[in-house]
């Protein structure tokens, strides 16, 4: 039974009761209409979203009316809703333990119980889960090393720019291969926060990433990625996190160097089916090699995205923008600039569709050599893709996954200008 189907359950069995305990209140002393006013106020304020002021609201009507049943259960499921559900489960149990409730009114209350049981044990019975993820694909590149298309860079006083033949684009075939594991501890407690109850968790996560290419091994990448941080969600209104990451880089099977990065990030949920999403995120990047010693830098960007579900939540769209500085210990690999991106998904029998454009511009400030003036850069990306999840089979569970993209990358300066062509097919998998 999932978590929503229950949440579902109990509150429709909660509201039915509170619809027979009046019967049962008639044989209890009769309260005044300033008791009545009071309970009304407690479920206002239960079904507008203060359910912490309804609660308070129902304690004190029961403080002077003990035996008012129907305020007690409608104040069992308050608890509920704020995830309390030991409260909710002590209120539930006064009325059953109560010889003047009736028998129909009894079972039902059972029910009640048996279902906060349920949802307790599905939401808090396990407070540490561990998840482990594989990917294994092959890969074709139309452009390894990101080399111009051309070794003729241009012209100046003494003769024409040549480039090394060896450093133009070269396509390969390869494959990649990722393995993660991530773990989840949740908070036993539920967290107050205004008139919502949030959930805090702390997630950490370790995860292998390896690309090999058939011929030119020199391009092989490999990632190490150690990442942790705490995690708050507020009901359905909003969550938030902030994680700390450790990427490890190898270049060609050499150390490459190590990435290190903060990223807080906030999502609000807005009307029926969008979300708005914040981030603010701060890299420091150490390089290991003497020759990219100059390439050391400090990365800050802040990120703006809203997502929409779309007809009968059946396929969503997406976009956001970022803006970006790098400062790098040589001036000509500092750059700051901005990148913006448009994506859409949809589910077409059975097979997720979606794709993604995104463009960046960057301007460095330091000056070239050579060319003797500083770079300007227009990146435009475009993904298209597909995924299958199996039902059955030797490949139930996994996952299938293809992908195309292109990049275009438009430079001032033309050693830095040049296509690139992936396609992906990959095999995936979460236990």
């Amino acid at each position: 039974m999932s978590t929503s189907t229950s949440r579902l359950s109990v509150l429709c069995l909660a509201t039915w009761l509170t619809l027979c305990l009046p019967t049962a209140a008639h044989a209890q002393t009769q309260a005044p209409a300033t008791a009545d006013d009071q309970y009304r106020l407690g479920l206002y304020q239960r079904e507008t979203g203060e359910p912490y002021s309804a609660i308070d609201t129902l304690e004190s009507l029961l403080s002077s009316y003990p035996t008012l049943n129907r305020a007690r259960m409608e104040l069992a499921v308050a608890y509920y809703r704020t995830l309390n559900y030991e409260r909710a489960r002590a209120e539930a149990e006064r009325v059953l333990n109560d010889h003047t409730t009736p028998e129909m009114v009894r079972l039902s209350v059972s029910s009640f119980l048996k279902q906060l049981e349920l949802e307790q044990a599905m939401t808090l019975g396990k407070p540490h889960r561990f998840e482990f993820s594989t990917s294994l694909g092959l890969m074709y590149d139309s452009n390894v090393n990101a080399g111009p298309d051309s070794a003729l860079l241009g012209s100046s006083l003494a003769g024409d720019l040549v480039l090394d033949p060896e450093f133009t684009a070269k396509s390969d075939w390869g494959y990649i291969a990722q393995l993660g594991v991530q773990h989840t501890w949740q908070s036993p407690k539920p967290l107050r926060v205004g008139q919502a109850t949030g959930r805090f968790s702390w997630n950490s996560s370790l995860s292998l990433y390896q690309k090999a290419y058939h011929q030119f091994n020199e391009q092989d990448l490999g990632v190490i990625s150690l990442a942790t941080g705490p995690a708050l969600i507020v009901g359905n209104g909003w969550r938030g996190n902030l994680n700390v990451q450790f990427d490890k880089i190898t270049l060609g099977g050499h150390d490459l160097g190590l990435y290190t990065s903060v990223n807080p990030s906030g999502t609000w949920r807005l009307g029926s089916g969008g979300e708005l999403t914040a981030d603010v995120q701060w890299v420091k990047r150490d390089f290991t090699r003497n020759l990219d010693s100059g390439r050391d830098s400090q990365y800050q960007s802040v990120g703006l995205s809203y997502g929409q579900l779309m007809g009968n939540q059946t396929w969503s769209l997406q976009g956001g923008l970022r803006l970006f500085n790098e400062s790098a210990r040589d001036a000509r690999f500092s750059n700051q600039g901005e990148e913006y991106f448009v994506g859409a998904r949809a589910n077409v029998v059975g097979i997720d569709l979606f794709a993604r454009a995104a463009w960046r511009h960057s301007r460095h400030l330091g000056i070239e050599p050579v060319y003797g003036m500083s770079r300007r850069e227009t990146e435009r990306r475009t993904e298209i893709g597909a995924s299958h999840n199996f039902n059955e089979g030797w490949l139930d569970k996994w996952q299938l996954t293809g992908t195309v993209s292109h990049v275009h990358n438009k430079a001032n300066l033309s050693l830095y200008g040049y296509d690139r062509d992936t396609v992906t097919i990959a095999l995936n998998r979460n236990f």
